[in-house]
C-alpha cells in the first residue's frame, strides 16, 4: 500500500472524530484546524513505521525464547555455582 493512500485512509477514518473535536472552535477557525490536524496526521504517518511490528504471534513466539533463555541462564548459573562450591571443598 503506498503512502498517500495510507494517509488519505487514516483521514478518511479519523474524519468524525476530527469534526467532532472542531465543534467546540469558533466557526471562523473550523476550516483551518481542521486542515492542520490533517496534516500533522499526515506529517505523523512518515514517523511511524508500521512495517516492524511483529504479529501476535510472533511476539509471544519472541517473548517464550526470551523467557526459556533466562531460565536456561538461571539454570546453567546454578550448575557453574555448584561446581565451584565442589571444586572448593577439596
Amino acid at each position: 500500500m503506498s503512502n498517500t493512500k495510507r494517509k488519505r485512509d487514516l483521514i478518511q477514518k479519523m474524519e468524525p472524530k476530527i469534526k467532532k473535536s472542531i465543534r467546540h472552535i469558533p466557526w471562523q477557525y473550523r476550516e483551518d484546524v481542521e486542515q492542520e490536524i490533517k496534516m500533522k496526521v499526515m506529517e505523523s504517518i512518515d514517523k511511524v513505521n508500521t512495517y516492524d511490528v511483529p504479529s501476535f504471534f510472533e511476539y509471544t513466539a519472541q517473548e517464550n525464547d526470551k523467557k526459556a533463555g533466562i531460565s536456561k541462564k538461571k539454570a546453567n548459573t546454578k550448575e557453574k555455582y555448584e561446581e565451584s562450591r565442589v571444586h572448593n571443598e577439596y
